[in-house]
């Protein structure tokens, strides 16, 4: 993921972490554990929560996403965040967790549910478990996609979902995250979503579907769909805005889900 497709994701999600945060009742000197490829942006989201009482790991498989989140935390001064590269199975702590949370994790964990199960073991009875997905068909839904019609917004959707599913990506897992708890043995959850729409010059807005589709290339060009179609990722956004405010219509980003409930 580059760093612009970061900063994209992290602003439209941000609204919805911190409603999350606020209704699980994250508050000062809590140790939470940290999920997803976005480490850096949701650690130190969390960390300004627990203070400097508190206490965040944040945890990935991937060397990349811990050094990156560990230069990031450096730079702004953050010295109560700690990174680890691990797998989630792995995980030991001589003490359990507050909290733990995740954002964009479960939709590429090939087994969801076991990957709660594996995240709920390091959390106290009564400590927090709290999930964020994207529900990433939702850009196929006719009602929630655009209006009126933009075809290459129906560009997007086509080429992005059918990627996602060649990487065996969870494209709907967000609105599947009460039942996965439940499955994982979790008292039924609080849910939240936020769908948010796209219209007129809203730079960072089109830039989401631009940076999506550049992470998702390699597939799209194994697809095909590059050779049948002018993906031409580096104009999609400016042509996609372009293309939008001459309908004089909108977009919408995948919607989120957001989960919680207590151990």
């Amino acid at each position: 993921m580059t760093v612009y497709s970061q900063a994209a994701q992290a602003a439209f999600a941000q609204p919805l972490t911190e409603e999350l945060l606020s209704a699980a009742g994250i508050t000062p000197g809590m140790r939470v554990l940290v999920l997803g490829r976005d480490l850096a942006d949701l650690a130190l989201l969390v960390a300004e929560r627990v203070g400097r009482s508190g206490a965040v790991l944040g945890v990935n498989e991937h060397p990349k996403f811990i050094y990156e989140a560990r230069e990031r935390a450096a730079e702004e001064g953050f010295e109560c965040v700690e990174f680890r590269r691990a797998f989630l199975d792995e995980l030991e702590f001589d003490a359990p967790v507050d909290a733990v949370i995740g954002r964009f994790f479960l939709m590429n964990e090939p087994d969801p549910v076991r990957a709660i199960r594996a995240a709920a073991r390091n959390v106290h009875d009564g400590g927090r478990i709290i999930f964020q997905e994207w529900h990433y068909d939702s850009v196929l839904w006719l009602d929630t996609s655009d209006w009126p019609n933009v075809p290459l917004y129906r560009h997007f959707a086509r080429w992005s979902i059918e990627s996602l599913r060649r990487r065996r990506a969870n494209v709907d897992v967000g609105l599947r995250l009460t039942n996965l708890f439940k499955e994982a043995g979790l008292p039924l959850p609080a849910v939240r979503t936020d769908l948010r729409v796209v219209h007129g010059s809203n730079a960072l807005g089109y830039a989401f579907f631009e940076s999506a589709l550049r992470e998702l290339l390699p597939t799209i060009e194994r697809c095909g769909f590059a050779h049948a179609y002018d993906v031409e990722v580096d104009t999609f956004a400016e042509r996609l805005e372009r293309e939008t405010i001459a309908a004089g219509g909108h977009v919408f980003l995948p919607l989120q889900v957001g989960a919680w409930t207590r151990c």
